[in-house]
């Protein structure tokens, strides 16, 4: 029952939770995935400084619905990815079709561009003219 709530959280990073190890404490497995999918969570979300190792068991079940549900809403934020880069997010839809989502604060056909120029003034048959329409000596 764990497994498949941290799958559905890792499966927008195209990640999927490992089945517990044999003889593995229900906790320590929930604590080694719950510390995943927080190291998956924006730099500056409150959840992140949260010391999962530490917690007690009442309050990992409290903190495991609050760190899953922050993983599902940060997972589509564009401004949740570090500036200037761009992240792969997978999301599977009601036929099973694999989509690929791509998010980023900039478009990434951004540097497909040249750089533009500045127009500084224009040469005329009156003189040059600045851009502002005032005219250069």
């Amino acid at each position: 029952m764990s497994e498949e709530r941290f799958d559905s959280a890792l499966a927008p990073w195209g990640a999927r939770a490992n089945a517990p190890a044999l003889g593995q404490d229900l906790d320590d497995y929930r604590r080694d995935h719950l510390v995943r999918i927080k190291k998956l969570l924006p730099d500056d979300h409150a959840l992140r400084s949260v010391p999962i190792r530490q917690l007690q068991p009442d309050a990992l079940a409290v903190m495991e619905k609050q760190i899953l549900a922050a993983a599902s809403d940060s997972a589509w934020r564009p401004d949740a990815v570090p500036h200037g880069t761009i992240e792969r997010r997978v999301q599977v839809d009601s036929n099973g079709q694999r989509v690929v989502h791509w998010l980023g604060t900039e478009s990434f056909v951004k540097e497909l561009g040249r750089p533009g120029r500045r127009v500084t003034s224009f040469r005329t048959d009156q003189g040059y003219v600045g851009a502002d329409g005032r005219p250069l000596r």
